[in-house]
């Protein structure tokens, strides 16, 4: 059986490893066409700034250890709260109700209107914290309250019927209905956090952030560290992605 799932999960890295070794070939082809560095510099371009200039600078340390943090917690933030209204929704029918309007207004602001108004509220060191919590609650929140209410009611009436004390049931009951449905949610909102932290980043000019050095590049027409940058924030996310499912399925 064991040898089964690690061949299983060498075919799906094998798998992943391949598109992305052809979506380089891709890129390279499409920047030898075009032939202009200022439009699409080739992928050794890229990987020789990134390589070269940007891990060695204390500056790539100190914005990327400062964007981290901050879309860090934000994330935490806006995914425990998320869960903890989702809990709240479910035992207290109001609280679902009450919640709906504000719901439905953060899943449909844009980020940028966020951001602005955000400005007006709070410093620019802030927002990389604020706007991806903001961003994560409407998603681990749904997708919460979904699997709990996918809870099967014969396991609870057994339940009831037999008397298990409330962490029994949590434990047995209600986590493993949860859990796909939170995996998913974090899985989706990891990407969203970064997204929207580096906007609000990039829009606040937030000072040693990977944001403000996006918007460098792009204002001095940096454009290989450009694209350097946006690697970097793709790795951070897969990388924060895949630690927070380990997290939740050893928990």
């Amino acid at each position: 059986m064991k040898s089964s799932i690690t061949k299983k999960n060498l075919i799906k890295f094998f798998g992943y490893t391949l598109s992305i070794v052809f979506w380089i070939i891709v890129w390279h082809i499409a920047a030898i066409s075009i032939d202009k560095e200022i439009f699409l510099p080739t992928p050794g371009k890229v990987f020789s700034v990134l390589i070269n200039e940007l891990l060695p600078s204390e500056t790539f340390k100190l914005s990327l250890l400062n964007s981290l943090l901050a879309i860090g917690k934000g994330f935490l933030f806006g995914a425990l709260l998320g869960i903890t209204l989702a809990i709240l929704s479910y035992l207290l029918a109001p609280v679902k109700v009450l919640l709906w309007f504000p719901i439905k207004v953060i899943k449909s602001v844009p980020v940028a209107s966020f951001v602005i108004l955000s400005l007006l509220w709070m410093d620019t060191e802030q927002l990389a914290t604020f706007i991806p919590a903001l961003m994560v609650l409407p998603t681990l929140y749904i997708n919460t309250l979904t699997g709990l209410k996918q809870t099967g009611d014969k396991l609870l009436n057994m339940a009831t019927l037999f008397n298990v004390p409330v962490l029994r049931r949590i434990r047995y009951i209600y986590f493993p209905s949860v859990l796909p449905y939170t995996l998913s949610a974090c899985s989706l909102s990891i990407g969203m956090a970064w997204k929207s932290g580096i906007a609000a980043e990039i829009i606040g000019l937030a000072k040693d952030s990977i944001g403000n050095e996006l918007y460098k590049a792009k204002l001095y027409l940096m454009i290989p560290e450009l694209f350097a940058w946006t690697i970097v924030i793709v790795l951070l996310s897969i990388i924060c992605e895949h630690i927070i499912k380990a997290f939740i399925r050893r928990a």
